[in-house]
């Protein structure tokens, strides 16, 4: 059997493995910035609901998410760097 015939088998499968990682290192990427993103969300959050030793309840949360919806909205997308004109 004569290797060069397989040489651009290989190559093109090469290429397409490295174009494959190529894609899933941006991914990992664009993961790693919406994880900061939501991390900076929840410290906004933690700042409008306080900080105790236990965690807020689901009713409560929802209870103060609907009583002044604006600023809060306004607090989230300015920790997601979300600006609007």
């Amino acid at each position: 059997m004569n290797h060069q015939a397989y040489a651009a088998t290989y190559h093109a499968a090469m290429e397409a493995a490295t174009g494959e990682l190529d894609s899933l290192f941006e991914e990992a990427k664009r993961l790693r910035n919406r994880m900061e993103q939501i991390d900076s969300a929840i410290s906004a959050l933690k700042v409008l609901v306080g900080t105790g030793s236990e965690a807020p309840s689901a009713s409560l949360l929802a209870q103060e998410m609907s009583s002044d919806p604006v600023p809060m909205k306004q607090q989230i997308d300015s920790a997601l760097g979300l600006v609007f004109a």
